[in-house]
C-alpha cells in the first residue's frame, strides 16, 4: 500500500470516528451526569465504550479499503 493510500484510509476513518465520536461523547457524558458518576466510573464507561466502536469502524474501514484495493487489482 501507498502511503498516500494509506494516508487517505487513515484520514477517512479519523473523518468517521469524529462524526460516530462527538455525539457518543455527548450521550454518554450526559448519561454519567444523569446517574452522578464519579471521574474514575465516567473515564472506564468512555474507555469501553469508545473502545468498542473504535474496533468495529476501523475493522468496517479497512474491510472497505480493501475490498477497493482488490478490485483495483482485478482490473
Amino acid at each position: 500500500m501507498s502511503k498516500m493510500k494509506a494516508f487517505k484510509e487513515a484520514s477517512f476513518d479519523t473523518g468517521i470516528g469524529i462524526l460516530i465520536n462527538a455525539p457518543l461523547n455527548f450521550l454518554f457524558v450526559s448519561l454519567a451526569f444523569y446517574l452522578d458518576l464519579t471521574a474514575l466510573w465516567t473515564t472506564i464507561m468512555l474507555t469501553v465504550v469508545f473502545t468498542i466502536f473504535a474496533l468495529i469502524r476501523k475493522t468496517a474501514v479497512r474491510l472497505h479499503f480493501s475490498k477497493k484495493q482488490e478490485k483495483n487489482n482485478a482490473v
